[in-house]
């Protein structure tokens, strides 16, 4: 992955009117999910170890995810656990940072127990595809970038993806879309129209957070909600999986 942030690059309105200056683009973004829609855990999750180790030495105490989580960024799942905990006050935000920063620091320390990451059934085809097309791939992912790229690294799926945005970048997933739009238009030197975004999770955070955007809604049902429970969260289009990625062809207009 050559490109995983612009070296530098720091997002507000001003650099995302610049970045999105120039003529439209009339190819397709295509934004991916990690977890659960490329990628799953084979055996104990290295990410969750890190981040547990992280919350423990950071905030004395242990920690435990719910279902409620899934779909949430790293950053948002940090403030969630540790706002109500005692001496945290109006500096979870900060604190969360930190703890993102240490969770990495633990990643990168390899322990014989941890899992190992495999590619979701049809991801490598689709993805071959679609970079074959005119589609600009990009990342959009609760996960540090740190912990994004060694997943789709160990599985070499990284030499797909350009441009991304990642998990500690806000506490919303909501709010990533449009840093990952500005991204695309800075490498593709071109306007990015939302209505030409479309973001493919398996979560109906990754649904919410593309409506929330005017972007457009894709979800795979390879993770722990149903076809039934994305098509109620509003997905555009649902697919058992990305063995067959025909339908998403023709929504791209491919």
């Amino acid at each position: 992955m050559q490109l995983i942030r612009p070296a530098g690059y720091h997002l507000d309105m001003d650099g995302m009117r610049s970045l999105s200056s120039g003529p439209s683009l009339s190819v397709p973004v295509v934004l991916f999910d990690v977890d659960g829609t490329l990628v799953r855990t084979e055996g104990r999750s290295r990410h969750s170890r890190a981040f547990k180790t992280a919350f423990r030495e950071l905030f004395g105490c242990e920690c435990s995810f719910t279902s409620e989580m899934h779909g949430m960024t790293d950053l948002q799942i940090f403030m969630t656990l540790a706002r109500e905990l005692p001496g945290v006050d109006g500096r979870c935000r900060a604190l969360a940072e930190v703890a993102c920063r240490r969770m990495v620091e633990i990643y990168r320390e390899p322990d014989p127990e941890d899992g190992h990451y495999v590619l979701l059934p049809g991801v490598p085809e689709a993805l071959q595809r679609l970079s074959s097309s005119e589609a600009i791939l990009g990342l959009l992912t609760g996960n540090v970038p740190e912990i994004a790229l060694d997943k789709l690294t160990s599985v070499r799926a990284d030499r797909f993806f350009s441009f991304g945005a990642y998990g500690s970048e806000a506490e919303e997933r909501s709010a990533l879309p449009p840093i990952a739009m500005a991204r695309a238009a800075a490498i593709a030197g071109g306007q990015v129209d939302p209505r030409r975004v479309f973001i493919v999770g398996d979560t109906p955070r990754d649904v919410a957070c593309a409506l929330d955007n005017g972007c457009r809604a894709v979800a795979v049902a390879t993770g722990f909600f149903t076809a039934d429970d994305l098509c109620s969260a509003g997905a555009e289009l649902v697919l058992p999986n990305l063995l067959e990625i025909d339908p998403l062809l023709k929504l791209l207009e491919l």
